[in-house]
């Protein structure tokens, strides 16, 4: 949450969101109705709308949440998910003294890779890494000269799947920042909505993780359960009675975190059955085929429906365990 989100009281800020969110609308264009220098359809064999990589000059980037403005200010906002405008408790200390703000000025072609939820795992791989599948596509990834993300993106996944792209030169930039970009480049949002991607994006994970079982060189088990041990949210109390269970039925345990990206997403692709408390941990069930079933244990208290959308969404089998 940005700084003055947090100075603000619930009750300020509320009343200033109307104003904000209600500008923000007004300001609102597609890219294709922006003065774009390039903007490039990318269809893919679904029924969605078609993808679009866009560039324009002389633009601005600002948040974490990747508001791009035009150089006569308007907002394009089909590189955003179809809701960020309606987050009013958010968006008043994202704009409040919004012309204040420091500027960085970034030369040359930038793309940014920035979106809402961008701190969780699940987020990053299918809101935003999956806009690198679309860069690819649009024959423009090799006139990229800098990556912008947010500040907050320093975990180990960030830096390993972006280099799973071929991704160099990447600038982390703080959430309160205005980035003054010489020719900026962007992508349609991917997904539905946040976390939900479409059936384009999970063939594109399939076909980028059988290119990685090529060069992955670890032991790989049809039926594996995902473990949140190591982490410190949503874990099972007596999982060592689940895992003595499973184990004899043939399961073998997987704890992410002893694991690359790359020996993940493969992992999930060779597997015939898993077993996972719904979380981040299931993100990489896009690198799955249909041919794999997923057993998803739900928490009473947060109920997620992402998992089962991916899973019907490419044709696997799903079922929970509440």
């Amino acid at each position: 949450m940005p700084i003055f989100n947090k100075l603000l009281h619930s009750s300020i800020r509320n009343k200033l969101s109307k104003n904000i969110c209600d500008n923000l609308k007004s300001i609102s264009i597609e890219a294709k109705e922006s003065e774009y220098v390039n903007y490039i359809p990318i269809h893919y064999n679904s029924l969605e709308n078609p993808n679009y990589i866009c560039s324009i000059k002389d633009c601005i980037v600002y948040s974490d949440w990747g508001f791009i403005f035009t150089n006569n200010g308007k907002l394009i906002k089909d590189n955003l998910s179809s809701d960020v405008l309606n987050y009013r408790s958010e968006l008043p200390g994202r704009f409040l003294f919004y012309k204040f703000r420091k500027k960085l000025k970034i030369k040359g072609n930038v793309f940014v890779l920035k979106s809402q939820w961008h701190i969780y795992y699940g987020h990053w791989i299918h809101d935003i890494l999956s806009r690198l599948f679309i860069l690819r596509d649009s024959g423009l990834f090799d006139k990229i000269d800098t990556f912008i993300i947010s500040e907050g993106c320093k975990a180990k996944f960030y830096r390993e799947s972006l280099e799973l792209f071929g991704v160099k030169n990447i600038i982390n930039v703080p959430d309160e920042k205005k980035i003054e970009c010489e020719h900026l480049f962007f992508s349609s949002f991917p997904c539905l909505l946040p976390s939900k991607p479409f059936k384009w994006e999970c063939d594109k994970f399939l076909e980028f993780t059988k290119g990685l079982l090529k060069k992955v060189n670890i032991d790989f088990y049809d039926k594996i359960y995902i473990s949140r041990k190591k982490v410190k949210t949503r874990n099972i109390l007596n999982e060592k009675e689940m895992i003595d269970i499973l184990e004899a039925l043939g399961y073998k345990v997987i704890y992410p975190e002893d694991y690359s990206i790359a020996e993940q997403f493969c992992h999930f692709n060779k597997a015939e059955k898993i077993i996972s408390v719904l979380g981040s941990g299931l993100t990489n069930i896009v690198c799955c085929s249909d041919k794999t079933s997923v057993l998803g244990i739900v928490t009473s208290i947060r109920y997620e429906d992402t998992y089962r959308y991916i899973c019907d969404t490419i044709g696997m089998k799903y079922f929970e365990y509440i």
